[in-house]
């Protein structure tokens, strides 16, 4: 019997493949637009990679669970830029500056940015450019 995936589980696999692809292709862009799908998509690749390097650190090199490993740091510093950029890119697409990420070195900031990441795209041309496409444009 073959097992055949649902097209759909496919889609999510491109795209989620075409937002790390763009994230990492754009490592120090921190001007122009991302839609939502693209920051999140690249998020959840974040979280289940940091996961993992923090599994291999524990239990395979022996670093304490409390502390960041060598794994994890080296992922950690070759991730840290694209993330920054990711996040200016996104508060653009929604109209907003960059500089409002500075919102989250206080507690209580992190709730509008959460929200303004949520946020769907500004469906217009706005000052930081076009609408960001997510499975045509790879600029």
């Amino acid at each position: 019997m073959i097992l055949v995936q649902k097209p759909y589980k496919l889609l999510y696999l491109i795209m989620i493949n075409f937002a790390i692809n763009k994230a990492l292709k754009n490592y120090f862009n921190f001007s122009g637009r991302s839609n939502r799908a693209e920051f999140w998509y690249f998020f959840l690749f974040i979280l289940l990679v940091s996961f993992l390097t923090q599994l291999i650190d524990t239990y395979i090199i022996g670093y304490h669970p409390d502390e960041m490993g060598i794994v994890s740091g080296i992922f950690f510093l070759a991730t840290a830029i694209p993330q920054l950029s990711l996040i200016f890119r996104r508060l653009h697409d929604i109209g907003k500056s960059g500089l409002w990420f500075l919102l989250s070195f206080t507690i209580i900031g992190l709730i509008p940015l959460f929200i303004w990441w949520c946020t769907m795209s500004n469906p217009k041309k706005n000052r930081y450019g076009n609408i960001p496409k997510l499975l045509t444009d790879f600029t």
